[in-house]
């Protein structure tokens, strides 16, 4: 049997928890955004710490040198720089590189388009392939 005094009190808890329901999720959506903000801000911290690095690094003469030799192929005075196209010293040509010329027209194009995708003046990592030697004979 229910009286007066608890069907007041039943509603008014009701009436409090869809009061408190709003806030609560506000509370907790302003949470998740707090917390990829603050990823963010990490992130933004890290790649900040990456930044002054490479800054500090081409401070240095010796580092900016060696990106310039490496990266646009100089070679100071009295040195000759070589660049090597296929890897091999002797400039043999390797035919298990060469595409096979059996099938139809469209197998040895796309075969072809294949083995000419790999850049042999490219190092795996990238890099151009050079050789420099001091002082070698002109």
């Amino acid at each position: 049997m229910l009286t007066g005094r608890a069907v007041v009190l039943a509603l008014t808890l009701v009436l409090l928890v869809f009061t408190l329901a709003v806030p609560a999720r506000t509370l907790l959506a302003q949470r998740g955004e707090i917390a990829a903000l603050q990823e963010r801000t990490d992130a933004t911290a890290a790649q900040l710490a990456e930044l002054q690095d490479l800054h500090a690094r081409l401070q240095d003469p010796a580092y900016v040198t060696s990106l310039i030799r490496n990266r646009l192929h100089y070679v100071l005075p009295g040195e000759v720089g070589y660049t090597v196209l296929d890897g091999r010293p002797d400039g043999a040509a390797d035919t298990a590189d060469r595409p096979s010329v059996d099938g139809a027209w469209y197998q040895r194009l796309w075969a072809s388009v294949e083995a000419a995708d790999g850049d042999p003046a490219v190092a795996p990592d990238g890099e151009p392939r050079v050789e420099i030697r001091p002082d070698a004979p002109r």
